[in-house]
């Protein structure tokens, strides 16, 4: 069977997951290609079996993958697809499962599999807490997260179909988690690329602006500029050689751990128009 896997992750934890389902799919004698989400890619080639795997960004799915999953053609044919979703906590995943789902079916989409995998939270400019874990523990949430990656990769192959509930926090009311998650998608997402800025230990070395995944940061005059297609990934904060980038309003990172999956290179992006 041919296998089309997408994904999108700002600091390596989806794109673990996917290709944790990769490794478990060709040892079981399928074909299998993985890729980044494109925003030239709106026609996905028929296949056996279709996968995504995106983070939850405030209780959603990030800008980018809803524009990327809206602007892909309808399938002329009912296509089988799952869709896993990392989360610092499943329980915090809010809408990120079924909103893909809903698109996903409007594409003609038969949505066999949703669910949540949880993986280290990298939100290093929280300004309260969970932050990120210390690294130890980090690499104890990868295991068991790669563990239950495997377990539910196999289940697709067994022809399980499961669908992740709607939940919001146990530490939020619902009234405060529907206002944060309306703050963010309408106003912060919009907004926070502006409070970024940087310690007095930023040498220019521009590595934010060249990994970054959205080509969302210039260099001007050997410092960063943010704008707008900012996804909030965070992968320029914890990839900084010099720790050095923050954000206002309560987001400094100064003592903070940093996250990125460990296995995980960047490389150098191209900036996408999604």
């Amino acid at each position: 069977m041919q296998i089309e896997l997408r994904y999108f992750t700002g600091t390596g934890n989806s794109f673990r997951i996917i290709d944790t389902c990769r490794t478990v799919f060709e040892h079981s004698g399928h074909t299998v290609s993985v890729s980044e989400i494109n925003s030239t890619e709106k026609e996905i080639g028929e296949a056996g079996l279709l996968g995504f795997c995106f983070p939850v960004y405030a209780f959603g799915i990030p800008r980018i993958c809803r524009k990327y999953l809206a602007s892909v053609h309808r399938f002329k044919n009912p296509q089988k697809v799952f869709v896993l979703i990392t989360a610092g906590d499943s329980d915090e995943s809010g809408f990120a499962a079924t909103e893909c789902e809903k698109m996903l079916r409007s594409k003609n989409c038969d949505v066999v599999y949703t669910g949540v995998i949880q993986m280290p939270i990298n939100w290093t400019t929280s300004p309260e807490p969970p932050y990120p874990p210390a690294k130890d523990e980090a690499l104890e949430i990868i295991k068991a997260g790669v563990g239950q990656a495997q377990f539910v990769a196999r289940e697709i192959l067994d022809g399980v179909r499961k669908h992740h509930q709607f939940s919001y926090p146990s530490r939020y009311t619902k009234w405060r988690f529907y206002k944060d998650y309306l703050l963010f998608k309408y106003m912060g997402l919009q907004n926070l690329w502006r409070t970024f800025r940087v310690y007095d230990s930023c040498n220019g070395c521009s590595i934010c602006a060249k990994i970054c995944p959205t080509g969302s940061i210039e260099m001007t005059g050997r410092r960063p500029a943010w704008t707008s297609t900012c996804e909030q990934c965070m992968r320029c904060v914890n990839f900084c050689p010099n720790e050095s980038i923050y954000q206002t309003m309560g987001g400094d990172t100064k003592g903070k751990n940093r996250y990125y999956e460990p296995g995980f290179n960047p490389g150098i992006r191209i900036r996408q128009e999604v």
